[in-house]
């Protein structure tokens, strides 16, 4: 592998990511930032029950809740907080 790729679609991609970056020295803020926005983003946003009758264009960013998004990145390719902050504390 020649570079960090943008786009990391497995578990193990992830893990490959880090250890070339350890062992060149190259891309390890931009690692530590990919690593924190994996974990931290696992919500998603969708429309209140109150709202679901309201036409789009009158919709207000207040008709829209956070909710847990099964389909997170994070969760698809099974990573837990720990592992990714062991990834991030490699990387310091």
């Amino acid at each position: 592998m020649v570079g960090i790729p943008p786009i990391l679609s497995t578990k193990q991609d992830w893990h490959n990511a880090v250890d070339y970056a350890i062992a060149t020295g190259e891309g390890q803020e931009a690692m530590r930032r990919r690593l924190t926005e994996l974990k931290n983003n696992t919500t998603m946003l969708v429309l209140k029950d109150s709202a679901k009758t309201k036409p789009p264009e009158e919709q207000t960013p207040d008709d829209f809740k956070a909710v847990e998004n099964p389909n997170s990145d994070k969760k698809r390719l099974g990573f837990t907080d720990d592992e990714i902050e062991q990834l991030i504390g490699r990387l310091n």
